[in-house]
């Protein structure tokens, strides 16, 4: 009998195992509440295996410790802040490291690890635990425990193991539950914080999903677009040249009709207010049960359109002729005055190969170089030539992108028939200033060696006012002697320079100085250089620059010793040379006179000089390409600056 009713006892413990399972099984398909769940699950199971102490420990970050979450029978104040370590010196770590359910029929005589503090002093003797999930992926530990030995059998472990199963899957599906939940709302936000439209338009045709960009670009609100189809009239619908869509053409058709996805499709809608937008659009079939439905994301290009019409307009005012070529060389632009040199319309040209339309110009060297250097190295390039086939001078400045060249050009032949003509005109002035030079100078050797012949002889019986007039008469002659020496240099400038090459102006300075010296010297002037440049130029009309303004700066010092400064400022591709003085100044009205030639703001009997040098000055500078110009008050002293060309550093 008593075999039976020990049979009949376990059998009900099973049953009743087997119930409680079930009845938790179904409290974690119908609540929402994880913590609620588990500690009915560490309640049952206590008071189902006749335990003290029931626990459900969490596996924190970092995986160092266990938190006791929810329990039965701790001391009070434990639940929610005692900690196990997950050392495998303790069971909880041991039993994270198994899928089996770790049984202790004596805690303080087990060999595999020592009970921590909080089963030893809570006098736990035996306790069965399993973990909650896997030992590759454990969530934590569920635990039961008494107070006296206790065999547990393999029935309560199946209970204990098919409780944390429970525990296990539904935290697993929380965790689901919460991460969809969590990507949905993330989507959601992107979609709704988007810079791009975004839109889904049903099987209908009608708006069922607008996000705020979508409103903001269409000028309505989201309740207001659900009541509008997609082709509806008040969008008013037009291609990029403004001609009216029809329904086949709406986006959305497209998609429809075809079931394929559509790329960077331009179209202009109108919003309420009558203002015109402009937006690019993709789409593609939203296949969710085939329902016909499609989305719609775009962007507003109403001032990318406006930048390009503005641009487009800017290129039809360009003076210059104008036209662009892709990187194979295809025409794409062409402006009405490139139009009229090319003697081709802008119809004839586009899409076509300029080699193909001017095939004599691939002949042309210069000109093929340029436009294969452009495209190949990136590099601005320029030529100027006479193209016969369109019978004219032409000057071209061709500036690359990634996408191809744009060509400036310009009919120049005028120009180029004005400075053949200068040159000419050049060639004899100077021709002129020579042979008058020459002619001039024979005749006036004579009336100077004839009055000087009259001072030596005659000096004795001249009274003092032929001596007067005799010195009057030599100073003349002098004096034109220089100025007719003058203006022959001054002719020569342009024509008698050398080549434009790499100048140290710092040598160029320590030469005029030597050149100065004795006049440095008698006028006891401190002359002070700062650090000079290298520069394109012709080093002898350079050394004359510098000496006729440093010259004059010596000359024109006042009642002090002369202080001169000597000093360079880059800008751009220029270099700016400075010679300040701390003497008489200009009145400011009178900068400009200066450079003219034979001007003079003092008589020569206060300052002597011919009245062409700084009007050398001033042609040498603008042979170079520069410009000269004075800054000066009365008393103030005068700084007299010029630009000249910088050299390049070569590339490393």
């Amino acid at each position: 009998m008593g075999s039976t009713s020990e049979a009949d006892a376990e059998l009900h413990d099973r049953i009743h195992q087997q119930e409680v399972v079930v009845e938790l099984g179904q409290q974690a398909l119908e609540t929402d509440e994880l913590d609620r769940l588990l500690q009915d699950a560490t309640d049952v199971v206590a008071e189902t295996l006749d335990a003290e102490y029931c626990k459900v420990l969490e596996l924190r970050p970092g995986g160092t410790e266990l938190l006791l979450r929810h329990g039965v029978g701790w001391e009070e104040g434990l639940v929610g802040t005692a900690t196990v370590p997950t050392g495998t010196g303790s069971q909880a770590g041991y039993t994270l490291r198994t899928d089996e359910p770790v049984v202790v029929d004596g805690l303080s005589t087990d060999k595999r690890f020592s009970g921590p503090d909080l089963l030893v002093n809570h006098d736990v003797v035996s306790g069965m635990s399993v973990v909650i999930g896997s030992s590759d992926n454990p969530w934590g530990v569920l635990g039961v425990y008494t107070t006296e030995r206790r065999a547990f059998t393999e029935h309560d472990s199946n209970f204990v193991r098919n409780v944390s199963n429970i525990l296990a899957s539904t935290i697993d599906n929380r965790e689901t539950e919460q991460r969809l939940e969590t990507e949905k709302r993330i989507r959601e936000q992107l979609v709704e914080t988007s810079p791009v439209g975004i839109v889904v338009v049903g099987a209908d045709g009608t708006l069922q999903f607008a996000n705020e960009r979508a409103e903001e670009i269409y000028g309505r609100g989201r309740e207001e677009l659900e009541a509008y189809s997609h082709d509806d009239s008040r969008w008013d619908l037009v291609d990029t040249h403004g001609k009216p869509l029809s329904k086949d053409e709406t986006p959305f058709e497209q998609v429809l009709a075809t079931g394929e996805s559509i790329f960077d499709m331009e179209l202009g809608l109108r919003q309420p207010d009558g203002k015109r937008v402009w937006i690019s659009v993709n789409g593609s079939p939203l296949r969710i049960d085939d329902d016909g439905s499609a989305v719609f994301a775009f962007t507003d290009i109403t001032e990318q359109k406006r930048l390009e019409t503005e641009f487009t307009e800017m290129l039809g005012r360009v003076s210059d002729a104008f036209y662009a070529l892709d990187d194979e060389f295809r025409f794409t632009h062409v402006n009405e005055r490139a139009e009229e040199l090319l003697q081709h319309s802008e119809e004839e040209l586009l899409g076509e190969i300029l080699w193909n339309v001017f095939p004599s110009a691939a002949e042309i060297d210069e000109v093929w170089d340029a436009f294969q250097t452009a495209r190949d190295e990136q590099v601005p390039t320029s030529y100027e030539l006479y193209y016969d086939t369109l019978e004219f001078w032409v000057e071209a400045n061709l500036y690359p992108s990634e996408t191809g060249i744009s060509v400036y050009f310009r009919d120049i032949s005028d120009r180029v028939r004005r400075e053949r003509a200068l040159k000419r005109s050049n060639e004899r002035l100077e021709q002129f200033a020579y042979s008058a030079s020459h002619d001039l100078q024979e005749p006036l050797r004579m009336v100077s060696s004839y009055l000087q012949l009259i001072e030596h002889r005659y000096r004795d019986v001249l009274d003092e006012d032929g001596e007067e007039f005799l010195e009057f008469a030599i100073d003349g002659a002098e004096r034109m002697r220089a100025m007719i020496q003058s203006l022959l240099e001054y002719s020569r400038i342009e024509t008698r320079g050398e080549p434009l090459e790499d100048v140290d102006f710092e040598r160029v300075t320590e030469d005029v100085l030597d050149d100065l010296q004795l006049q440095i010297e008698d006028n006891d002037a401190e002359i002070s250089v700062g650090e000079l440049p290298r520069v394109k130029g012709d080093p002898e009309q350079l050394r004359q620059l510098l000496q006729n303004l440093l010259s004059n700066a010596i000359q024109y010092s006042g009642d002090e010793p002369p202080r001169v400064r000597i000093s360079a400022e880059r800008s751009d591709s220029m270099w700016t040379i400075s010679v300040a003085d701390e003497g008489i100044g200009i009145d400011p009205d009178e900068t400009n006179r200066i450079f003219e030639v034979f001007e003079r703001l003092h008589s020569r009997k206060e300052h002597a000089g011919t009245g062409i040098g700084l009007a050398l000055a001033q042609r040498i500078v603008e042979r170079h390409g520069g410009e000269i110009w004075a800054d000066s008050e009365p008393g103030e002293g005068a700084t007299f600056s010029f630009t000249l060309p910088a050299v390049e550093a070569p590339d490393r």
